[in-house]
C-alpha cells in the first residue's frame, strides 16, 4: 500500500481565557476519512478543500465522540436523551481546532484527517442543564431537597509490606560406581510461591470546611438548592457528626443503625430531605512531584447518592473511587489544592445526576 503523506503547518496561537473557561477546556483527538467515489479518478496532488473539509468534519464529530465517552454516566445519558439538539449546537462547545495530519491511500481510495479538538466542558454542561431542566422528557422537581454529608480524613501513617517469598527445595542424589571410586549427582529443583500484601493506611478525620465551600459553590452556581448538613442536625434532630466521626476512622462506611438515624432525620416532615450525597475524601501522605519539585498530595473520593423519600431507600448513582492530586510551595497549599479540585468535580457529578432527574 502506498501512502501519500501531505505536510501540514500550522500557526497555532494561544489565548489567554478566563480562568473558568480555560479550567473547562478538553483537548480531544479525532479521525475523518473522506473516500472518493468510484466513478472518479484518485487525485495525485493536494485534495480539494471540499474535500479536506469534509474529512474535517468527520474528525470533529469523531472527536466529540471521544469526549462523550470521558463523561461519566450521568452527563453522557443526558446527552443521548437530547442527542439531536446536542449535534445542532456542536460549533458552539469547541474553543479550537488543530490540524495533526492529513493523509491519502491511494488503494483504498480515501483522505484522512486527524485534527485535536478543544472543548469547552462548563458551556456542555451549562447546555444539559437548560435541556434537562426545561425538557419535556423531563418532570421538573421544584420542591425536592437535597442534601450532602462528606468527611474529610487524612492519612496519617501507611504500612508498607514487603513481598515474603517462599521456597521449596527438593533435592535428588543419586551415586554411581564401586567401593574404589564413587562418584555421585545431585539435582536441585527450587519451587515455591509469593506473597504480597496490602497496604495499610490509618486516617484521622479533619476539618471539612474547604470541601464544603468548594462543593457549594458549585451546587449554587449550577442552581442546586441544598440543606447544610448541620442544619438537619439543628432542626430535624439527626446525629451529630462528633458522634460518629471515629466510624469514618475505623472503616469507610458508617454503621447502619448510624445511617438509619441520619436518614430518618432528613426525610422527616419537619426536614422533607428526598435526595442525601454521603461519602469521604481522603488526603494521602505528603510527597514531592518529581517533575516540579513542589509538594504534592493524592486525594482519593467515594461518593453515594440516594433517594431517600421512601421507607426503603434507592441508590441513584455512586462515584469512585476516584483519584486527584494538588501541588503547592507547601503541604497545605498543596493538600486545599487537591481537596478542592476533588470537591468541584464531586460537586459536578452530581449536579449532572440531580438534572438528570429533573432537580433544582
Amino acid at each position: 500500500m502506498k501512502i501519500k503523506r501531505i505536510a501540514v503547518i500550522e500557526l497555532c496561537i494561544l489565548v489567554l481565557l478566563p480562568g473558568s473557561i480555560f479550567a473547562a477546556r478538553v483537548e480531544v483527538k479525532g479521525i475523518g476519512t473522506y473516500y472518493y467515489k468510484g466513478g472518479i479518478a484518485f487525485p495525485s496532488n493536494q485534495p480539494r478543500e471540499k474535500e479536506k473539509q469534509a474529512a474535517t468534519e468527520l474528525a470533529k464529530t469523531n472527536a466529540w465522540k471521544n469526549f462523550v465517552a470521558s463523561l461519566n454516566v450521568a452527563k453522557q445519558q443526558a446527552i443521548f436523551a437530547h442527542e439531536k439538539e446536542v449535534l445542532q449546537q456542536l460549533d458552539q462547545f469547541i474553543i479550537d481546532v488543530v490540524l495533526i495530519d492529513m493523509y491519502k491511500e491511494k488503494d483504498s481510495r480515501t483522505l484522512s484527517v486527524v485534527v485535536r479538538v478543544a472543548f469547552n466542558d462548563e458551556v456542555v454542561s451549562q447546555l444539559l442543564e437548560r435541556l434537562s431542566l426545561g425538557g419535556a422528557s423531563v418532570a421538573r422537581s421544584k420542591d425536592s431537597l437535597f442534601a450532602f454529608l462528606f468527611i474529610a480524613r487524612k492519612a496519617t501513617s501507611v504500612t508498607q509490606f514487603d513481598a515474603r517469598r517462599t521456597d521449596v527445595v527438593q533435592t535428588e542424589i543419586s551415586s554411581d560406581g564401586d567401593a574404589a571410586e564413587l562418584t555421585s549427582t545431585n539435582k536441585r529443583a527450587v519451587g515455591g510461591s509469593t506473597l504480597q500484601k496490602m497496604d495499610v493506611s490509618e486516617y484521622a478525620v479533619s476539618s471539612s470546611q474547604d470541601l464544603d465551600a468548594a462543593m457549594g459553590e458549585i451546587l449554587t452556581t449550577a442552581g442546586i438548592e441544598y440543606v447544610g448538613y448541620d442544619d438537619i442536625v439543628a432542626g430535624c434532630g439527626a446525629p451529630a457528626v462528633a458522634s460518629f466521626r471515629s466510624e469514618f476512622v475505623e472503616s469507610d462506611e458508617l454503621l447502619a443503625a448510624t445511617r438509619s438515624a441520619i436518614i430518618s432525620a432528613a426525610r422527616s416532615n419537619d426536614c422533607n430531605v428526598k435526595y442525601f450525597a454521603y461519602g469521604t475524601v481522603d488526603s494521602d501522605i505528603p510527597g514531592v512531584d518529581g517533575a516540579t519539585g513542589l509538594r504534592r498530595v493524592f486525594v482519593s473520593v467515594r461518593s453515594q447518592l440516594w433517594d431517600i423519600s421512601r421507607k426503603l431507600p434507592r441508590k441513584i448513582d455512586s462515584v469512585g473511587p476516584k483519584q486527584y492530586f494538588g501541588l503547592g510551595p507547601d503541604f497545605n497549599v498543596a493538600s486545599r489544592n487537591a481537596i478542592a479540585a476533588a470537591a468541584r468535580d464531586l460537586a459536578r457529578t452530581l449536579v449532572d445526576q440531580l438534572n438528570s432527574k429533573g432537580i433544582r
